[in-house]
């Protein structure tokens, strides 16, 4: 059943940021911006009495500014942010009243890290990173970082089924392609197979795609598909053996005029 989406309570208490399958948010200070926009063309004419403008078609994303405390344990912080240059896969979810859930607005990038600076914030030591799209992940069918959560941090230990895991309503069939990332932040001899499905009906479900990570071991994947995406989505993950958690946002791609 298509969750309800809690509305206007988005607060920095219940945003979660996620790098490559760690959870950074019990560090995070702030960020700047999530960037999501094109330059503009001036199609203006000398005879025009108003400047008039369209996109250049390159959409702009990636997320400045990004501070955190200098934790330097094990999964932390520092310990996930001191190497620049390196690829990954980052979300930050916006949750409503809690932990974000289904239906939660999510941001998420295939992300190279640019950067590393460290230095102090009042009296606190603090290091600050920026995130833009690593050429080597993506592609056409990433083209929008808007989206999301299908599934939020909370422990599976039994089959999470399509029908039944709070499925999302689109309010209408794309034909654009579309990307998710999955998160496996933590694990206990967890065994999985993880998909995105969609219906036309919230009833009947087909797979989407198949994430290759089983839930195993700490790691994140990104995942894309061209083509239709029915008008409701929803996470599935079958379980073998184990316990796990994992966090799944989802974006349908945007054409141009969108």
């Amino acid at each position: 059943m298509a969750v309800t989406t809690s509305g206007k309570d988005k607060v920095l208490r219940w945003t979660r940021i996620y790098v490559s399958g760690y959870d950074l948010s019990g560090d995070a200070r702030t960020f700047g911006s999530l960037d999501n926009s094109f330059a503009e063309v001036d199609f203006t004419g000398w005879s025009e009495a108003v400047r008039n403008y369209l996109a250049d078609g390159h959409r702009v994303v990636g997320v400045r500014g990004f501070q955190a405390l200098m934790n330097d344990t094990s999964g932390r912080a520092f310990d996930r942010l001191k190497a620049a240059n390196t690829a990954g896969r980052l979300s930050i979810c916006f949750g409503g009243g809690g932990e974000p859930s289904a239906g939660d607005p999510a941001y998420h990038l295939p992300s190279i890290q640019m950067m590393a600076p460290q230095g102090l914030d009042g009296s606190a030591a603090a290091i600050t990173a920026d995130f833009i799209p690593d050429a080597r992940q993506v592609s056409t069918l990433t083209n929008n970082p808007m989206g999301v959560v299908l599934r939020g941090p909370t422990s599976m230990s039994s089959t999470v089924t399509a029908s039944s895991s709070n499925s999302h309503d689109n309010g209408g069939a794309t034909t654009s392609g579309w990307s998710a990332i999955l998160h496996v932040l933590s694990t206990s001899s967890g065994n999985f197979a993880f998909k995105i499905r969609h219906s036309s009906d919230d009833s009947s479900w087909s797979d989407l795609g198949t994430f290759t990570a089983n839930g195993s071991a700490v790691t994140s994947e990104l995942l894309t598909g061209s083509g239709t995406v029915n008008r409701y989505v929803a996470f599935n993950a079958a379980r073998t053996a184990g316990t796990g958690t994992v966090v799944v946002p989802f974006a349908r791609n945007l054409g141009l005029n969108s």
